[in-house]
């Protein structure tokens, strides 16, 4: 008998090993992190240096740091990063700078990888990139007049602004020269596109900067409240708050729950993971809605319901 039962034993103890093996993570202390690019005491007239290394098994991130002159005798850290990728892209001022990356996870971290490099001052746009300021990578804006910025390109005389349906390569839909660092539209219809700068001088030009962009003015649909049923009369326990999400095409949604009371002053309000929620508010007279926002920030609210809690 007890031979029929060891199998099933040893399968039992190493399904818990495994799931220990998932929640117990390496200790990292004693590795390092191989540093790819830039190469140690690399120059480069690039105004945004791109940093890349090598993965580390169980790392659930990575700590990178750039300071001016060097790490040793710091002015400056201008980054003190962590990220979950083995790159990070980041614009510098011709100068000295260290930068260094440690691998990290819950547990523990490696040592730190350093390099040095030095950023000189370009005398052509070649190799340059426009850094885009506003709107934001990956917008969504519901705003009838949008303003587009960037930082001035040191040799630019001025600017190639385009934007596009889609992606980089879709339909133009708008291109101009300017010799300012921003250019405000007032009439881009609902849409995803991508919106770039070049910067050109008589003898060059630089790279261009893309970002995309969606435009959304349509409110989402009106969210359902579910339960409790209008004006109920229920007892003073934990109660339910359950409702059907409002929807948009074009963006992402969220919503929000409010609780008050028949004086209107507020019991809840709150960002809600779910679409229901439940507490105990205690005896008393309430109102309660939610509200469904995209991320233009176009919003759409239920109808009200009332409950009486005693």
């Amino acid at each position: 008998m007890k031979q029929l039962l060891l199998p099933a034993v040893i399968a039992s103890i190493l399904v818990v090993s495994g799931g220990c093996a998932d929640i117990i993570e390496r200790d990292l202390d004693g590795f390092g992190v191989s540093l790819i690019a830039p190469p140690d005491n690399h120059s480069t007239s690039s105004n945004v240096v791109a940093f890349r290394w090598e993965a580390v098994p169980q790392a659930a991130g990575y700590r990178i740091q750039i300071a001016t002159p060097n790490i040793a005798n710091a002015v400056t850290f201008l980054v003190d990063s962590v990220v979950t990728t083995t790159s990070f892209s980041f614009p510098l001022q011709p100068g000295a700078y260290s930068w260094r990356v440690r691998a990290e996870n819950a547990n523990s971290s490696t040592g730190y990888s350093e390099r040095s490099l030095v950023v000189i001052e370009s005398n052509t746009l070649e190799g340059l990139t426009p850094l885009l300021q506003a709107p934001g990578s990956n917008a969504a804006l519901r705003a009838t007049s949008i303003t587009f910025t960037w930082a001035a390109l040191n040799g630019a005389e001025d600017y190639r602004f385009e934007v596009r349906n889609g992606s980089q390569t879709g339909e133009l839909v708008l291109a101009q020269l300017v010799e300012a660092t921003s250019v405000t539209l007032t009439d881009l219809s609902e849409g995803t596109y991508t919106w770039g700068v070049q910067g050109q001088s008589t003898t060059s030009s630089s790279a261009f900067s893309y970002r995309s962009l969606r435009v959304d003015r349509t409110v989402p649909s009106t969210p359902v409240l579910l339960t409790p049923a209008a004006s109920s009369t229920l007892p003073n326990t934990a109660l339910t708050f359950s409702w059907q999400s409002g929807t948009d095409l074009a963006t992402g949604t969220r919503d929000s729950l409010f609780i008050l009371t028949n004086t209107q002053e507020p019991v809840r309000s709150l960002l809600a993971t779910t679409t229901s929620y439940t507490d105990s508010l205690g005896t008393g007279s309430y109102t309660w809605f939610v509200r469904t926002i995209d991320d233009a920030g176009n919003a759409s609210s239920s109808a009200a319901r009332s409950l009486i809690i005693q």
